[in-house]
Formats: C-alpha cells, sequence, structure tokens
C-alpha cells in the first residue's frame, strides 16, 4: 500500500505519542506500588497503637480484679466464717460489694470482678444474679480469656472473662467486660473513614462496631478462614471484583485478631482520577493530531479527487453531476466553473426532455389534489348525519379517522408511499363505515411481498369508498367487500370486489372510456383521477379496469407495471 503523505503524518503522531503513555504508565505502575506501600506501613502502626490500648486496658482490668482480693474486708470475712454473727459478717459482705463497685466504677470500660469461694460454694458480686456454679468454674481454664455467653444482671450477654486464683487460699477472681467495649473502641478506630475494622477469632462471631457492612466482614471472615495468620501482617483480597487491603495483628491478652479492611478504590482514587486526566489529554492530542492532518486530506487531497471523479463522470454521460462540496479555499473557484460547466452542458442535452417532464409532473399534482377534497365532502357529510341521529361513537370514530387521514395527506414531502401505509387508511375507512351501516364486512388478502411497494398517495381510498357507497350501502342484504392483490412477471394488481348491485356490462363499457378521456363536466373526481394518476406515472398498460365481481357485485382492477420490468 502506498504511504500518503495523510498516513505518514498520523504515524508520525502516533510515534511521539506512545512512548510518552508507556513511561507515564510506569511512572504511575511505581507510585501506586510506593502509595500501597506507605498505607500499609500506616495503617499496621495504626492497629498496633490500638491494640496496645486494648491490651493495656485488659491487664489493667487483671491487676484490679487481684488487687481488690488482697484487701483487708475480704480477708476478714473469710476468717469470720463460721466466728461472727451473721449480721457481722452481712455487713463485710456488704462493704466488699462496694469496694467492688467503686473498683469497677474507676474503669473506662464496663466490668464486673466476682469472688468464688470453692469451699462455702458462694459468689461474692455486684451483680446479685451470679451464683456459684461448679460445672461452669470446671470447664473455663484458668489463667486464660474466654468468650462466651453469660448469665450478668439478669440477661445473657457475649462477653469476656478470666478466672484465676487469689492469694487467699480457696478463693477465685473472676473479671469481666462486654463486647460492647470492644465495640466502641472500634467506632473510635473508625472515625468515619472508609474502612472496616473489626475482631476476629477462628470458630468464633467476629465483633464490629454499631455501623459496619456485615455483608463485606461476613465475606471477609469466610476468606480469612482459609489463611493461615501470622502474629501480624497484611494481605491483598478480592471480594466482588473489589480489592482490599487486609491488616491484622494479634491481641497477647485475649488471643483475638484485630482486623481493618481498607478498599483500594478509597486510597487510590485521586491517583486513578491523575491516570485518567492524563489519558484524556493524551487522547485529546491524538485527536487534535488526527483533526489537522484530517483537515489537510480534506482541504487539498480530497477537494482534487472530486474534481478528477467529477470529470469522469461527465466523460460518462453522467451530465447532472455536480460538485456540492463547499472547500471554502481556492479549490471553491474550480468548483463552481465545473459545476457552471456541467449546467450548460446538461441544459443543452437534456432541454426537451426535462420541460416535458415538469409537464407531467405538475399534471399529477393537479390530479392527486382533487382527491382530498372529494373525501373530505364525503367525510364531513358523514359526520353531519350520524351528528343529526345522535351516534356519537360513530361522529368520534369518524372524526378521530378524519384526523388521521389529514395527518397523512398534509405530508406533502413525499407523493409516494407505501401499498402497507396505503391499506392502513382503506381499513380506517372501511372500520368507519361498518358502524355505520353494520350490515356488511370487509376482507384485506394482501401479499407480504407486495406491501412495500411503492405507488401514488391516495390511490385506493377511493375505489374502497365506491363500493360502499355505490355498491353494498345500495343493497339490502348483508355485504362483502374483498380487497386483495397479486403480482406477477413485474404486473401488480389490487382488486377490490363488493356484493352490491354492480353496473350492466354496458355501463361498465361507458364508465371505462370516461376515465380514459381528458375530464370535463361529467366527469367525476375518483375513479378518473385514479386511472389518469396510474397512466401518467406508470404508462405502459397501467390504469384501471372494470369487470362483473364473482361475488355478484362490482369489481376494479387497479393494474400498473413496475418501470424496471418494461421491455
Amino acid at each position: 500500500m502506498k504511504m500518503t503523505t495523510y498516513r505518514k503524518v498520523i504515524a508520525l503522531i502516533i510515534g511521539l505519542l506512545v512512548p510518552i503513555m508507556l513511561l507515564y504508565s510506569y511512572s504511575n505502575h511505581v507510585s501506586i506500588q510506593v502509595v500501597r506501600s506507605t498505607i500499609e506501613d500506616q495503617n499496621r502502626n495504626r492497629l498496633a497503637f490500638f491494640m496496645n490500648q486494648m491490651d493495656a486496658m485488659v491487664d489493667q482490668l487483671t491487676k484490679h480484679s487481684i488487687t481488690v482480693s488482697r484487701d483487708y474486708s475480704v480477708r476478714e470475712y473469710l476468717n469470720g466464717r463460721g466466728e461472727s454473727d451473721p449480721l457481722t459478717q452481712l455487713k463485710r459482705h456488704l462493704r466488699i460489694v462496694d469496694m467492688l463497685n467503686m473498683q469497677t466504677s474507676t474503669s473506662a470500660w464496663s466490668n464486673q470482678i466476682i469472688f468464688y469461694l470453692r469451699d462455702s460454694k458462694e459468689a461474692i458480686a455486684t451483680d446479685y444474679s451470679a451464683v456459684y456454679n461448679d460445672a461452669e468454674l470446671n470447664d473455663q481454664k484458668l489463667g486464660e480469656w474466654e468468650h462466651a455467653s453469660k448469665l450478668t444482671f439478669g440477661n445473657k450477654e457475649l462477653l469476656f472473662s478470666r478466672i484465676q486464683e487469689a492469694d487467699t487460699p480457696e478463693l477465685l477472681v473472676e473479671v469481666r467486660f462486654t463486647d460492647v467495649n470492644l465495640k466502641n473502641m472500634l467506632n473510635s478506630l473508625q472515625q468515619g473513614q472508609s474502612r472496616e475494622p473489626f475482631l476476629y477469632s477462628p470458630g468464633q462471631e467476629p465483633i464490629i462496631n454499631y455501623g459496619a457492612n456485615y455483608q463485606l466482614i461476613t465475606r471477609m471472615v469466610q476468606e480469612l478462614g482459609d489463611q493461615a495468620l501470622s502474629d501480624s501482617g497484611s494481605l491483598n483480597v478480592a471480594i466482588a471484583n473489589q480489592q482490599y487491603i487486609v491488616n491484622y495483628i494479634r491481641s497477647e491478652t485475649i488471643g483475638w485478631y484485630l482486623i481493618d479492611i481498607v478498599p483500594l478504590e478509597s486510597v487510590f482514587a485521586p491517583i486513578h482520577t491523575s491516570r485518567n486526566l492524563f489519558y484524556v489529554s493524551i487522547g485529546l492530542l491524538l485527536a487534535l493530531g488526527l483533526l489537522a492532518t484530517f483537515l489537510l486530506y480534506r482541504n487539498v487531497q480530497r477537494p482534487i479527487q472530486l474534481l478528477l471523479r467529477g470529470v469522469q463522470r461527465l466523460k460518462d454521460g453522467q451530465f447532472s453531476v455536480r460538485l456540492k462540496q463547499r472547500p471554502h479555499n481556492e479549490f471553491e473557484y474550480l468548483f463552481d466553473r465545473f459545476n457552471e460547466m456541467a449546467e450548460q452542458i446538461e441544459e443543452l442535452i437534456d432541454k426537451v426532455y426535462k420541460e416535458t417532464l415538469r409537464s407531467k409532473e405538475a399534471t399529477l399534482k393537479q390530479l392527486q389534489s382533487q382527491i382530498n377534497p372529494h373525501f373530505l365532502y364525503n367525510c364531513l357529510f358523514y359526520i353531519k348525519n350520524m351528528a343529526n341521529l345522535g351516534d356519537k361513537d360513530a361522529v368520534v370514530a369518524m372524526a378521530l379517522n378524519l384526523g388521521e387521514y389529514y395527518r397523512y395527506t398534509t405530508r406533502l414531502e413525499k407523493t409516494m408511499t407505501t401499498l402497507r401505509e396505503e391499506l392502513t387508511l382503506i381499513e380506517n375507512y372501511l372500520n368507519i363505515q361498518t358502524l355505520r351501516i353494520q350490515r356488511f364486512r370487509f376482507e384485506i388478502d394482501m401479499p407480504e411481498s407486495m406491501l412495500e411497494l411503492e405507488i401514488p398517495r391516495l390511490l385506493l381510498q377511493p375505489l374502497a369508498e365506491n363500493a360502499v357507497i355505490h355498491g353494498v350501502e345500495r343493497s339490502l342484504q348483508f355485504g362483502v367487500i374483498s380487497i386483495r392483490g397479486e403480482s406477477a412477471g413485474g404486473v401488480h394488481r389490487v382488486i377490490v370486489d363488493d356484493t352490491g348491485p354492480g353496473l350492466s356490462e354496458p355501463e361498465r363499457f361507458e364508465l371505462q372510456s370516461r376515465v380514459a378521456i381528458p375530464m370535463d363536466e361529467q366527469s367525476g373526481c375518483g375513479l378518473w383521477n385514479i386511472h389518469q394518476r396510474l397512466v401518467h406515472l406508470y404508462e405502459g398498460k397501467s390504469g384501471l379496469q372494470f369487470s362483473e365481481s364473482p361475488l355478484g357485485g362490482f369489481r376494479v382492477e387497479l393494474i400498473w407495471v413496475q418501470k424496471e420490468s418494461w421491455g
């Protein structure tokens, strides 16, 4: 293929822009990796700080529970069992409860401390629903945190608990705190950012904040169940076609993992926006470069091609050729001179022929315009009669049909239409006539191959009108109007039959003669117009033919010959 100047310029532009795009793509990739690494480090530091706070709070609760178990009032109560009177022991019990209330209220977390006396099977706590239960105490390992549902203040709640032996023999100390404390800390960690922190332990329901995306966390828990997690680290996880950075760290106290989910889209959105703007800019530069080369092609190379093509078409005898494009440069003068030359040649060769065509076209327009008033007179007369009879539905139907008819006939931009559209108009007309007369039916049978044939507008309607007014309407019997089509050898026929009284053979002969002669005062506007339009437009054997209908009434055959089939 020959390398034209246009193609060379395009290749040069592409050769300049492609290296720039490759360099930027590499730079963008490196930037994303650096940002990803920085985000992961920041998130790990953030999680480590949060986890240190949580572990410190848990350690504080543990130490407080041991400290309070060493209080003098506890030893006094233990030593007074069996020796002091019950009232004194009750007062000592209440002092221990008050001390526990003071101790738990000093912590920022909602917590609870319970003393279990193994020898007397007692439980001392701020919660009077706490009881000594050997089964629960034996099931839980001493010195380890456990997450389970337990009875507290009369209700079952999920909480963390740790039971350990005190310095005093036969005394166990349990410290508890609920999930609410952890959820509040998770809320503060999230701080309205696009992240989802939660606490996770394999086999346990995750602990989430109050506004968490439960569906996302559930999917993430399923992904983490297949992972072997170390004490801390990060993962890249894809869920529902979305990429996420997952950072995690393990608590040294309760043994749960703090998980933080950060969507990559929220992190890299500014970078992606910058990248997209760059690509858009490159696209605009490429488009401008192509536009510049296209303008060069259109203003120089294309005008020369059009001139050469026009000269060749003149040489081939196509004298109607014109150069319609306006280059708005030096070539415009050449185009004008060429058009003047072609116009003069066409006028010299086709003057007589074009005059004949103009005459025929004027005659066709005159004949077509005569049908519209004819149909309007009939419709208005019909509406008047139905209004006198009080038939509102018929009046409305005729009015609607008349509106549709004039919507169709006032489209003056085209004088031709398809047989399908003409049949639609006829069907509408006959439906209204059946409402008026109510003693005839109609049938339309047109081959599918004929429906898209082009014919003059308003060619078939007068035939249907005559079949109604001069056919079935004059008969006292129930009538039938049949409209069907035939096509063979380029000759097309639309045949309209009715069961009316019909015409005698002399009358049919007279009607055939009248439609073939020039119009005078006695000639009608319907069948004569149709016949003349067919003759002028298609010539040959086109026109109307009349005969007796097999249905017993009158038959009209509308015949036209396609111009392609002449000869």
